[in-house]
Parts: C-alpha cells; sequence; structure tokens
C-alpha cells in the first residue's frame, strides 16, 4: 500500500491500494462512523443516467472479499446533481482512496506495515503416496487449491504398476500454477515429493524448497510452517510470526511456567504482570482498553488472526492469553 499522504493528529490518510494483501490489512483499519472519500459511478438525479464523482461517506458496513473491500454507508457530501442516500465504495487494487478517523496505535502500526509489505504468494504441495494436497498461502491467508480450483482435485491416485500418471499429474499442476507463485514448497512424508521434483524443469526448480512432514493435507502444512518452511521463503510472514507467538504461550502452557489465559488475563495485565498479551483478532476489537493498558504497563500486544493453525488454537483458548514475565 502506498501512502500518499498523512496526519495522524488530524485522523487523516489517503492511500493508494497496490495488491489484495493490502485489503486484508484495511479490512483491520477501516471502522463504522470512519469517513471515506473515492471517486464513483452514482445516479444523477434524473435517474437516466450515471456519473463519475467524488463521494464521502460514513462507513457503517465493511465486507471483506478475496479481491476488494465493499464499505457501505451513508453519503455526506457529493455532487449537487446526484441522488443521496446510501452507497457502496468498492476498494480494490488500483484504488485511491481517502480516510478520515480516530486511529489507535494497533491501526496506526498496521497501516505502516502494510506501506513496507512485500506481497507473496507461496504454493505448496504435500505428496505421500497416490495422493497430493495444494495450497497457497499469502499474507492474507490460506486457500485450499482442491476446493477452489475445479481443475485440481484434492487427491490423485497413482496407477497399478509404476505410479507414472500419478507424478504426471502432480507435475501439470504444478506446471499450471508455478508461473503464478513466487515460490513452491514441496512436503510431505517418505521420498515421493523427491520423485516429483525430479520432473520438474530447471526453470521450475528455481522456485522450490523441500519440506520433510510426517502427513499430508492441513495437518501436513500447518507442521511445514511450524517447521520453518515459510520462513525459508518469505523474511517477514504474518503466519509464521503469529504461529510462533503462539507456540511460546503454548510451551510456557505444557512446562507449569509463566502463562495464563481466560478472563484472569484481565487482572494480570492491570498488576504489570503480562509481558504478552495474545489476542485473537476478533477479542482485539472487542477489548481495545485491555492492549492498551497492556501496553502502558510496558507488556507487548500481539493479534492473532483465526485464519491459520495457531489462531484457532488460541481462540479454543478463549481468544485472550498472556506470557508473564512472573507469575503471581
Amino acid at each position: 500500500m502506498e501512502i500518499l499522504k498523512s496526519d495522524r493528529r488530524d485522523g487523516y490518510a489517503r492511500l493508494e491500494i497496490e495488491n489484495d494483501d493490502d485489503l486484508w490489512y484495511l479490512k483491520d483499519i477501516i471502522k463504522q462512523g470512519d469517513e471515506l472519500k473515492t471517486r464513483t459511478m452514482r445516479t444523477k438525479l434524473d435517474g437516466r443516467e450515471k456519473k463519475s464523482v467524488y463521494l464521502r461517506l460514513e462507513a457503517e458496513k465493511i465486507e471483506y472479499q478475496e479481491n476488494r473491500l465493499r464499505v457501505t454507508g451513508e453519503i455526506k457530501k457529493g455532487a449537487e446533481d446526484i441522488e443521496m442516500g446510501y452507497h457502496t465504495f468498492n476498494l480494490e487494487p488500483g484504488k485511491e482512496f481517502e480516510i478520515w478517523k480516530d486511529f489507535t496505535d494497533e491501526e496506526w502500526e498496521l497501516l505502516k506495515e502494510a506501506e513496507n509489505h512485500e506481497a507473496y504468494k507461496v504454493l505448496f504441495c504435500l505428496v505421500q503416496k497416490g495422493e497430493a494436497d495444494f495450497y497457497v498461502v499469502e499474507e492474507s491467508g490460506i486457500k485450499d487449491l482442491s476446493k477452489v480450483d475445479v481443475n485440481v482435485p484434492g487427491k490423485l491416485y497413482s496407477d497399478q504398476v509404476t505410479g507414472e500418471s500419478f507424478y504426471k499429474e502432480v507435475k501439470d499442476v504444478i506446471k499450471r500454477s508455478i508461473r503464478d507463485v513466487d515460490y513452491l514448497v514441496l512436503g510431505g512424508p517418505g521420498f515421493e515429493k523427491d520423485k516429483v521434483k525430479n520432473k520438474l524443469s530447471e526453470e521450475d526448480m528455481e522456485k522450490v524448497f523441500m519440506q520433510d512432514t510426517s502427513v499430508i493435507g492441513r495437518t501436513g502444512l500447518n507442521e511445514a510452517i511450524k517447521r520453518g518452511a515459510l520462513d525459508k521463503v518469505v523474511k517477514n510472514s504474518r503466519i509464521s510470526r503469529e504461529s510462533e507467538t503462539v507456540e511460546k504461550f503454548l510451551e510456557a502452557v505444557r512446562e507449569g511456567g509463566k502463562a495464563s489465559y481466560g478472563e484472569e488475563v484481565d487482572n494480570l495485565v492491570k498488576q504489570g504482570a503480562v509481558e504478552s498479551l495474545l489476542l485473537t483478532s476478533d477479542m482485539y476489537r472487542e477489548n481495545p482498553d485491555l492492549a492498551k493498558k497492556a501496553e502502558q504497563m510496558g507488556g507487548d500486544v500481539e493479534v492473532v488472526h483465526t485464519d491459520h493453525e495457531a489462531g484457532e488454537r488460541l481462540d479454543n483458548f478463549g481468544g485472550k492469553a498472556a506470557i508473564l514475565r512472573y507469575k503471581p
């Protein structure tokens, strides 16, 4: 995302959306009550045609989709010859818009993070005998290709003799997909992934990294990420960073040490005992004062999203947890 102009004291920013990942950041920045202005199409008062105009509206509904962010609200300012009422902005890559809001620390940090973020797309192919699963991992989340691409079956079965038809089909799927990604991680148990690797071209191999896992499927993908497969190809991955934070908390829980979760975390924050406060994105939105208090007491706040395994595990702990400086 490009920040064309900004002034936090005035609660103002003019932004240009550069890629789909920017939309993922914006969904956590734009809130109800914020005012946005951009060029859009709106019906004229005579009802006969639409014209291109700048509108300013107050956001009431924010709907995140894979390739756009829909912001609906009441028009506050517009041209004299257009219908007033409610309107929807479709924010997409290439779109420029202005926003007025009271930025929280977390929202301002997200805005700066989006500005410095480099978009990435990593294809994971997890293989075992007769089966292969494909996923695309981006900053905005994980896509299961076996479900979103009808040309990619979830299970691929080898023939009865050599299995060559299976390896060829896996290679063909990779060939169709690899041009649209930055890297390919080949994973799975045993040597099946190596047999797939041997069928790839030298050009494709420039994007390939290998990773052992004990299983395939979503569990295998989570295992590959936990073992650092994403870190091998992406310097600053949100999913890797959030997974590492949750793993530190879980390790402290297993050791019976400096960790807590649930409602007692609130009191521990007030006592200054919290070194790192972990909140799911939903819990953070519900408890902005708790996050602010943790920072005032010298603690870190880690917002963990539930679009991957680590976030789901934190959600199972109530969406609120803490790594402690000391155990009261």
